[in-house]
């Protein structure tokens, strides 16, 4: 018999599906399991409903009896996925290429019987989107377009210290009708395999690249996460073609501990005191180190806020669990500076961690980082940290659509209405 049903079995990642169960015996308790089977191993989640009088269990509005959340939230069960012994200890969820994820959804009586299963796919990238790797002019990304003619506006994405390419942001924002480039500046193919030998300039060709697209408008974003967010504040400083910046838990300033060079030479940057780190059961924390720049900023090693054209706009998210950067703190000096030079700028301090990603991407709270060579303490606990991802995100869209312009509403695919377990094996690259 057929207990579990969806009314989307074929959505965008961040899109809400809605999960129930029939025909179950009245004030019985029943466990639903769901597992995301990926490259790099697996994540579940968990919870036990108890059916209702008719033997009706709507996810959506019941609150778990206990399970990996606790609240009642259709997708909770997305919200709260952890990671499985196959999942390599401080590992990162790659999604390059963004391809879909397929969520396993299993339900079971008291006695541990399975009753019913079905599978659900979720996209990181719009089934319409053109992907297109591009090398041009030294330069390496993925350009994301929409389908159509345009004029669409577009975004720029990078990512921080972990180096090579990661797409499924950029996937995600294109799938709002952006065209958008994913950008690698290290550890990519033939690019520089220390951070500290790329050249700010080298962002200029793939800024100059995607507005030359004869599909584009002028108006360009830019977004990064980590040290990209760093980055991105920096790029405002010296192209003016940039319009809107998202910045994510950056650090306010480079410093000797990440760099970048200009004109061929190393930028003059404030000294990081390393002696303020610490460690919580072998994880590195380092975001009072960070804190340690503020009063040693100057002229010369400062971001110059007032470089920045009057027009281009700023969204800085932080999070107050971030125990890599100090999200608060640089997230409120940041916004003190652009309030002086008279910018816009909106601040959005969220519950979460420091990667703070699309919608129902797992949680990371431990990655070792090659760059630091130690487990990095993210932080974040993962239900708190989801919700906020999903708020953060939807914000990101309404501020580049402000700030840019909307672009053309992106055209409905043609649905599955029953998934079918992927055909094609999982490729096992569960490692560091």
């Amino acid at each position: 018999m057929k207990h579990l049903f969806i009314d989307k079995a074929d959505s965008l990642q961040p899109e809400h599906v809605h999960i129930t169960a029939t025909g179950l015996l009245p004030d019985r308790a029943y466990r639903f399991d769901m597992k995301l089977r990926h490259n790099y191993g697996s994540h579940a989640s968990y919870c036990v409903l108890k059916a209702d009088k008719d033997g009706n269990i709507d996810l959506k509005t019941q609150k778990p009896l206990r399970g990996t959340y606790f609240d009642a939230d259709g997708m909770g069960l997305f919200l709260s996925m952890t990671p499985c012994e196959d999942f390599a200890y401080g590992g990162y969820l790659r999604c390059t290429p963004p391809i879909p994820f397929f969520y396993l959804l299993q339900l079971s009586d008291e006695s541990g019987e399975k009753l019913d299963d079905l599978y659900i796919k979720k996209h990181w990238m719009h089934p319409l989107l053109t992907r297109t790797e591009i090398e041009f002019d030294g330069f390496c990304g993925t350009l994301f377009k929409p389908p159509g003619d345009g004029p669409f506006p577009c975004v720029m994405d990078i990512s921080g210290t972990g180096g090579g390419l990661h797409e499924h942001k950029g996937a995600m924002l294109a799938s709002e009708g952006f065209v958008v480039i994913c950008v690698a500046f290290f550890q990519f193919k033939d690019l520089p395999y220390k951070l500290e030998d790329v050249d700010v300039e080298y962002f200029l060709k793939p800024i100059e690249f995607v507005l030359g697209l004869p599909y584009t408008t002028n108006m360009l974003g830019i977004q990064g996460v980590s040290f990209g967010a760093t980055i991105v504040d920096l790029l405002a400083t010296r192209y003016p073609q940039i319009k809107a910046v998202v910045s994510i838990n950056g650090p306010h300033a480079q410093c000797s501990y990440s760099l970048l060079k200009e004109h061929g030479k190393p930028m003059i940057v404030p000294e990081l005191d390393d002696s303020k780190l610490y460690f919580i059961n072998t994880i590195l924390v380092t975001a009072p180190c960070f804190k340690t720049l503020t009063p040693i900023l100057t002229p010369e090693n400062a971001i110059p806020w007032h470089w920045i054209p009057k027009d281009t706009a700023f969204r800085l998210i932080g999070s107050v669990d971030d125990l890599c950067a100090p999200s608060i703190h640089s997230n409120l000096h940041i916004q003190q500076k652009l309030q002086e030079t008279g910018h816009y700028v909106e601040l959005e301090l969220v519950n979460g961690g420091h990667i703070m990603e699309p919608p129902y991407f797992p949680h990371h709270d431990i990655v070792y980082a090659k760059f630091q060579g130690f487990y990095c303490g993210y932080g974040g606990e993962i239900v708190l940290h989801a919700k906020s991802q999903e708020r953060t995100w939807a914000n990101t869209i309404k501020f580049f659509k402000r700030r840019l312009g909307s672009p053309p509403p992106m055209p409905d695919w043609v649905r599955l209405t029953h998934v079918d377990a992927p055909l094609k094996p999982i490729e096992n690259r569960s490692r560091l």
